[in-house]
């Protein structure tokens, strides 16, 4: 008899736990249902006063600005064009497009035109040989990187107002890399204060627009990069990354006082690229000894390639997909299904779904990072309470953005021994997933970019990024057209050292779907 009771009660519990799963998932399709129409809404409310404000960027008639990086450096060396010639059109184009992007903050143009006119003379008399050439990959392309790494002679503020006037008295490490490959510096972009916000906006420099719709959001931290680089003003764009700061920007259209040294971190230098055929060329220079690890020049056959798929990583933080952006992803698996030895494989790690939790965690762990020091220009310690409310009360110094991280870094920290488990779990079934030969395609975010300001109504969509940061596994933010006149794409992720992996399938998913789209008309 007692058998009997125990297991009515058990069937009883087991039916209550079913019960309860169920509510839970129709709780959650509930949220997802509203949040989907409050998101919508948010832009219908932006959209009613930014969309008459919108600018247009003017056409583009010179073929120089709109050519690959690696191009320029092959023109360049067999004498079709001269340094000189592609430098001033960037320059030109900048002049053209700033005003109304206010992409770049501070510019180096009379300089570089003399460094080109140098490097065309030397070609001329024969002073460089072939040799001179394998070693200066870029010899006489320009670039641009971010205001907050250091550019001897150029603008240094973070976008804070302690560091008004700080010019940089060196080059930081990739610079100096970038130029001992021969290309030319034109100048630093905008962005966010301490480079911590998916907006580019600051007290100094104002707020960066997007080249495609000037009303709508570049993006950050490397916003102004990526901003200047769409828009035609620069052939080599670098920026950094600690939680989407390359990616984010690189969709939508930090180095501060880092050394690049530390042992343990989730930031890396990255490249922003129009041409896929760019990538591997700069990042050759970028890792510099570490070369040989990637494997860079090593065939990929694209159709062995095995390919995994994420429709959505339930991160219950992260805003619903729009149907643009399931289409996007669609397309991308629905061409490798086409050509692909292996069918792509749709998967699902439970741990994305944490994504936010986990970064917060390992930003906390950055060992050369204080974020209430370096607001401060590392002269004191901010209050974060007493800047809260001096904000709103309509002072201080910082971006609503700032605010908002200092409202981020009053909540409680996750659990220290959770976040490492859950990081260590996460990162070894992808790895077990992958292996050396497969890929994962992972959504960008939830829709286009979208109107200035915004983000901070929807800050965490930003986690669809930042995993990959915590992880540390190597991604290519991949242009897949255009939709309304605004860009999308996908992610593409592949295991550590593996970074051939992703370039070969943006080169591929660039020869299908075509890439980067000016945001301007062309000749």
């Amino acid at each position: 008899m007692s058998e009997l009771q125990d297991d009515k009660k058990t069937s009883k519990k087991n039916r209550t736990n079913v019960d309860c799963s169920k509510l839970k998932k129709i709780m959650f399709s509930i949220f997802l249902f509203i949040r989907y129409y409050v998101d919508i809404i948010i832009d219908k409310a932006f959209g009613y006063f930014y969309d008459s404000k919108k600018r247009m960027l003017g056409k583009c008639t010179n073929p120089i600005v709109l050519s690959s990086a690696v191009s320029l450096a092959k023109k360049i060396r067999k004498g079709e064009l001269k340094s000189e010639q592609v430098v001033q059109a960037f320059i030109d184009r900048i002049k053209e497009v700033n005003p109304i992007l206010n992409a770049m903050v501070d510019t180096r143009f009379n300089e570089a035109l003399a460094e080109a006119r140098r490097i065309d003379k030397e070609i001329e008399i024969g002073s460089i040989l072939d040799t001179d050439f394998q070693e200066k990959p870029f010899l006489g392309v320009p670039f641009t990187t971010k205001e907050s790494t250091a550019v001897k002679g150029l603008s240094w503020t973070f976008g804070l107002p302690k560091r008004r006037g700080k010019k940089a008295s060196f080059d930081a490490d990739y610079v100096a890399l970038i130029k001992n490959a021969g290309a030319i510096c034109l100048g630093v972009s905008n962005i966010p204060q301490l480079n911590l916000w998916q907006e580019t906006s600051n007290p100094l420099y104002g707020i960066t627009n997007n080249p495609y719709d000037t009303t709508r959001n570049v993006g950050g931290s490397s916003g102004g990069e990526s901003s200047i680089l769409a828009a035609g003003g620069t052939a080599i764009s670098i920026g950094t990354d600690i939680g989407g700061s390359c990616r984010i920007p690189a969709y939508m259209c930090g180095m501060t006082f880092r050394t690049g040294k530390e042992e343990q971190t989730i930031v890396v230098a990255g490249v922003l690229a129009r041409h896929s055929e760019d990538i591997a060329s700069v990042l050759k220079v970028l890792v510099a000894e570490n070369e040989p690890k990637l494997k860079l020049d090593e065939p990929v056959k694209v159709i062995s390639i095995r390919v995994h798929y994420i429709l959505d990583p339930r991160d219950p933080f992260v805003s619903p997909s729009r149907n643009e952006m399931k289409r996007t992803m669609a397309n991308a698996v629905e061409y490798f299904s086409r050509i692909s030895q292996v069918k792509p494989k749709q998967v699902e790690f439970e741990g994305t779904k944490y994504g936010g939790r986990l970064w917060k965690y390992w930003m906390s762990k950055e060992s050369n990072a204080d974020f209430k020091k370096d607001i401060m220009n590392r002269e004191g310690q901010v209050n974060s309470i007493l800047e809260i409310l001096r904000y709103f009360a309509g002072g201080g110094d910082y971006t609503l953005a700032t605010i908002f991280n200092f409202i981020n870094g009053l909540l409680p920290m996750p659990n220290e021994d959770w976040a490492k488990k859950e990081t260590e779990k996460l990162r070894e079934q992808i790895l077990e997933t992958l292996k050396d030969d497969g890929v994962l395609l992972y959504p960008s975010a939830p829709w286009p970019a979208s109107y200035h300001h915004t983000a901070l109504l929807r800050p965490w969509n930003f986690n669809l990024f930042a995993i990959w940061n915590v992880l540390k596994f190597p991604v290519t933010q991949v242009p897949m057209g255009l939709v309304n006149g605004l860009p999308v794409g996908i992610q593409v992720v592949a295991a550590p050292y593996q970074d051939r992996l992703c370039i070969a399938v943006a080169r591929e998913l660039e020869r299908e779907f075509g890439g980067y789209v000016p945001p301007f008309q062309t000749s």
